[in-house]
């Protein structure tokens, strides 16, 4: 055999024969090249992806984050069931509110969610109870999500309501979502794809809270009441999920804003 054919023959092991099921040695390298370097793209693609998309919790889900004043969150304050004693009140949805303290000097107000899409299962009438149950937290929401029937206290506890401070008329853009999967329930808590969800949540009279696009006199999200204090009519479930603008009076109970929600100012964005 001469050089000649020595070099014809590896050129032919190069072509790609169909039948024979094994690729020639040239171009398994090649597509070995190109797959690592596909695989590779889509990791660098997928890691880009994730580093510009919105967290849903912003990182303050996680033990060892900082919580919504730069403070770290403490454990205590997240998971596991706590047993707290307040204040419970009903505008639009029921408030528990707590003693003001170092941290709270107007009083620590949380909204309350009871086991999933339902309200919590609470005594009639408001006033001083003992709850039992467990915290979620995002920012400045804070939202106990009751285990149990609620505990009425004497009324000489001590547990008296937060003060209220009105802040005048608004007129305020943001969405509608519902206080519990918005809190870290549900991943995302917010958003078109998140509507049905937090109507579903919305019915079984959760907390609707309305999330800014600008802060409020300090905060980015406020709780929603009808325009007399009472629960959101029906006809709100048509504007969650969706960017929209709202009017109404504010008013800032505790630690938290509400707004009494006139709902035929309402203005898709």
């Amino acid at each position: 055999m001469t050089r000649h054919d020595d070099v014809a023959g590896s050129r032919h092991d190069e072509f790609f024969i169909g039948w024979s099921g094994k690729a020639g040695p040239r171009l398994s390298r090649f597509l070995a090249v190109v797959a690592t370097l596909c695989l590779a793209g889509m990791g660098l693609v997928g890691y880009g992806l994730s580093r510009h998309a919105d967290d849903p919790a912003a990182g303050l889900l996680r033990l060892g984050e900082r919580d919504g004043t730069g403070g770290p969150v403490r454990p205590d304050d997240w998971g596991g069931e706590q047993v707290l004693r307040g204040h419970v009140s009903r505008f639009g949805s029921p408030l528990l509110q707590l003693p003001p303290s170092v941290d709270y000097p107007r009083g620590r107000v949380m909204l309350l969610a009871g086991d999933g899409k339902r309200a919590p299962d609470l005594p009639a009438g408001t006033g001083p109870m003992e709850l039992r149950g467990s915290v979620l937290r995002r920012g400045s929401i804070e939202m106990l999500v009751v285990e149990g029937r609620g505990q009425p206290l004497d009324a000489s506890s001590g547990l008296d309501p937060a003060m209220h401070e009105p802040l005048g008329r608004w007129r305020i853009a943001g969405e509608i979502c519902d206080g519990k999967c918005y809190a870290g329930a549900m991943r995302p808590g917010s958003g078109l794809a998140h509507k049905a969800c937090a109507n579903l949540c919305l019915i079984g009279e959760i907390p609707a809270v309305f999330v800014t696009v600008d802060p409020v006199a300090g905060s980015r999200f406020l709780v929603l009441a009808g325009p007399d204090g009472r629960p959101l009519p029906a006809e709100i479930y048509d504007w969650v999920g969706i960017p929209v603008e709202l009017q109404g009076e504010v008013e800032r109970i505790g630690n938290v804003l509400v707004l009494r929600l006139e709902p035929t100012r309402m203005r898709r964005l």
